[in-house]
């Protein structure tokens, strides 16, 4: 079985693979306070709920937007398993065409949610993540990662709301009762999450314009996803996938592991030669 980790901000995301069945996915917060041996403690216990026993998990591949949290999940899994995990990053083959002008500084959690998208639909795509930000990344007609764009996410923007205004209140983010809120809760909900989706479709309408294209491809995810994509004039194709970065993961751990394989396969054959 696969073990497939993303620390993103605000939650850590676990999903577990057998082959290409998945056997559950879950979250739990990021606490950069934590040790590996409270996150070890927290990842046994979601084994245990799935009735899962950790030697029973045969690889590892970790993904992060807070790095200091990735030594602390590597030494958690690996004092549970026994297994090193893989980390996404620079070196590691993924499969993408990366046209950015520092590709070592994309988001790992990016490069996962590009490599997923290529397999469910064909380029060109947009690729659209709405967790503690929203990314959209365009991958082109060749398939090559051409660029992202990083906003505020839905609970980043109320949140801000309530820290830099003196009158509005900090509430959760929630579906909004109507277009045009009646109370201070509902207008600041139903700005932010409409607000949002607005803030999606002309930006994907730009994009449209800037390809010259008259249709293009979203693949989207994130927590917030299901929120907002009902919200979203559905004048672009749009494929949801709840699982959009842990598939990535796996399908990065499988290349990887590949690789690795026929990188032993051709030391024999030269070792025999020799």
């Amino acid at each position: 079985m696969l073990l497939a980790c993303n620390i993103g901000n605000t939650n850590i995301a676990f999903g577990l693979f057998d082959e290409n069945r998945k056997v559950f996915h879950s979250k739990i917060a990021t606490v950069s306070e934590k040790t590996a041996d409270e996150y070890a403690i927290l990842l046994s216990g979601l084994l245990d709920m799935y009735h899962v026993r950790p030697d029973a998990i045969d690889g590892a591949v970790i993904a992060s937007v807070v790095r200091p949290m990735n030594a602390v999940l590597t030494e958690a899994v690996h004092k549970l398993t026994g297994i090193e995990a893989l980390q996404v990053g620079p070196g590691v083959k993924t499969g993408l065409n990366i046209k950015t002008e520092i590709p070592s500084q994309l988001g790992a959690d990016i490069v996962a949610n590009c490599v997923a998208a290529g397999v469910i639909a064909e380029y060109p795509q947009v690729v659209l993540s709405m967790g503690t930000a929203t990314t959209i990344t365009g991958m082109n007609a060749r398939g090559e990662l051409a660029g992202v764009m990083i906003c505020p996410g839905l609970d980043a923007s109320l949140q801000m709301l309530a820290a830099k205004t003196a009158e509005l209140p900090k509430v959760a983010l929630d579906k909004p009762k109507a277009l045009l809120g009646r109370n201070t809760v509902d207008a600041m909900v139903s700005g932010v999450v409409h607000g949002h989706a607005a803030m999606i479709e002309g930006l994907l309408g730009r994009i449209k314009k800037d390809w010259d294209v008259d249709q293009i491809t979203v693949v989207a995810g994130g927590a917030y996803a299901e929120q907002v994509l009902p919200l979203i004039d559905q004048t672009c194709h749009v494929l949801y996938e709840p699982d959009l970065t842990l598939l990535g993961l796996k399908r990065i751990y499988q290349l990887s592991r590949r690789r690795k394989n026929n990188l032993a396969r051709e030391s024999d054959v030269e070792a025999k030669q020799l």
